[in-house]
């Protein structure tokens, strides 16, 4: 009896050190994010990778996850994947936006990772959105407003829970 008393106790303990890291990690990620706006951003002007210059809604009754990434960014690479969530979803469209590149085939790279539509973004885009830390996602309500924003590695599960608060 003892021994499962003990056991407890360290179940208990790693479960508050895994809580106490989660609390700081959200305040960590609530601090760099770029303040949100009132302002809608209904059609994003984004570049196809092929050069078509492309007007991207996101005012369709839909939750937006829009993944801004850098090509060089060791962490994009790492959690890009999380947009492949909601391939096929009816409640979410994902998009991965590149920044901060020289040339579009720098982001070609990234479409084998990704089952999500990828756009090449601009300076204005960049500058719009207040992206100065790679990746930041922006989650978009179905009416283009901004709900949530996040810096830095995001999880499958993370990005998820955020589209449903």
């Amino acid at each position: 009896m003892k021994k499962y008393t003990v056991l407890l106790q360290k179940i208990a303990q790693y479960s508050l050190y895994l809580i106490g890291f989660f609390v700081l990690s959200a305040f960590v990620n609530w601090v760099q994010a770029p303040k949100a706006t009132n302002q809608a951003f209904v059609n994003l002007p984004v570049t196809t990778l092929d050069g078509k210059a492309h007007l991207l809604s996101t005012a369709q009754g839909k939750t937006t996850v829009v993944y801004f990434f850098a090509p060089w960014c060791t962490v994009c690479k790492l959690s890009i994947d999380a947009v492949n969530w909601f391939e096929g979803s009816s409640r979410v469209q994902a998009v991965a936006v590149g920044l901060d590149y020289e040339t579009p085939n720098e982001l070609l790279q990234f479409q084998s990772r990704v089952k999500a539509p990828i756009y090449a973004g601009s300076s204005e885009l960049q500058k719009q959105f207040q992206i100065d830390r790679y990746p930041t996602v922006y989650i978009l309500d179905g009416n283009g407003r901004v709900r949530h924003t996040m810096v830095g590695y995001a999880s499958r599960f993370g990005i998820w829970l955020r589209t449903w608060l």
